[in-house]
């Protein structure tokens, strides 16, 4: 495995150079119209504080967070919301980019072919959109309300109107075996795609594939024969990052923060990380490893960080999965420093831009 990731690593360098991407993420809007079984967002989901950020707001967080570092890339993610209305995207992508430099993500989800035209002429440069699982009876079980054909045939006109696309797969899945993953990943190799996220499936309490047996939630996974869902580990994580890279050399591809949740919570793992980065000479003198996982995955092929720049009255709302990093209470400049602070002790720079 440590050559694994060490060839991951070495391609990486290669292939986009030895820096690490900071983007700053802003979660404005946590409506959905899908029902995932296991995004806490779903639209059956009654225990969610539903919210919606207008665009002035989004631009003011962003040009907060542009204060606290000149971020490369602004992520704009929300559910599929249709209550959004795509000319208050407009505003905020074209607020973003007259005050900054920076490039737009968008991550949205499925929309009218006209809605992403309209975006893109306002400026997005960038679209992440994750199939999941390239399985089409795992998609349909897990996605009941969307087709895998339907999200890749977004994918295919996201690119047809010039945006750089980014796709990628949920690790763990019930259901999913190494062979569904490694079609998965030569997928995202054939493809070309711009971005390739990974990231481990962490089940949330709310949703049919978090709850117990007991719960009604299961009783509907029996139907479909899905095995109990487990959250893959730390090792399975950075192998499936590592081999993203190989067969995906320039692509883009974060360190997820699901990754950091999972780090936590396998807490085994956590001696072996310490001896790993000490071999590979990552960790020096007297200082230890910090224990958020995330930082790994830049040493197995990963190049990009996201930190949370949502505003503090939503961000506890935005709970795709419980746990993720930046919701503990983290000031962003706080976050900014650390992860600095981590990337230069692994023998790693930040990229400018």
């Amino acid at each position: 495995e440590a050559a694994l990731w060490a060839d991951a690593h070495r391609a990486r360098a290669a292939a986009v150079g030895p820096c690490v991407h900071l983007r700053a993420i802003i979660e404005f809007s946590n409506h959905c119209r899908q029902d995932c079984l296991y995004c806490g967002l779903r639209c059956s989901n009654s225990k969610v504080a539903r919210y919606r950020m207008d665009p002035d707001e989004i631009v003011q967080a962003a040009m907060a967070a542009w204060r606290v570092h000149k971020f490369g890339t602004f992520v704009l993610q929300s559910g599929e919301d249709p209550g959004y209305p795509p000319h208050g995207l407009v505003r905020a992508i074209r607020g973003i980019k007259a005050s900054t430099n920076a490039a737009v993500t968008l991550s949205v989800g499925e929309a009218p072919d006209r809605c992403y035209r309209l975006w893109r002429e306002a400026g997005a440069d960038r679209f992440l959109l994750k199939f999941e699982t390239s399985d089409p009876d795992l998609f349909a079980m897990l996605k009941p309300t969307t087709t895998l054909a339907a999200r890749m045939g977004r994918l295919s006109s996201l690119r047809d109107m010039g945006y750089q696309v980014g796709s990628g797969i949920i690790l763990g899945l019930p259901g999913q075996d190494r062979v569904s993953v490694a079609r998965d990943l030569i997928l995202c190799g054939e493809e070309n795609y711009e971005m390739v996220s990974i990231g481990p499936f962490v089940p949330h309490p709310d949703t049919p594939l978090g709850k117990p047996a007991r719960d009604q939630g299961q009783a509907r996974l029996s139907a479909t024969a899905l095995p109990p869902a487990r959250t893959p580990d730390v090792r399975s994580t950075l192998n499936t990052i590592a081999v993203a890279r190989l067969l995906a050399p320039m692509a883009h591809i974060p360190a997820t923060t699901a990754l950091g949740v999972v780090g936590r919570q396998d807490g085994g793992w956590r001696a072996q990380a310490a001896g790993y980065l000490t071999a590979m000479g990552a960790i020096r003198g007297d200082a230890e490893y910090s224990g958020d996982a995330r930082y790994l995955a830049l040493l197995s092929g990963a190049n990009v960080l996201m930190l949370d720049a949502t505003p503090w009255r939503y961000r506890n709302s935005y709970e795709i999965y419980p746990g993720k990093p930046g919701a503990d209470g983290d000031e962003l400049a706080d976050s900014v420093n650390s992860a600095i602070r981590e990337i230069r002790r692994l023998g790693m720079s930040v990229c400018s831009g």
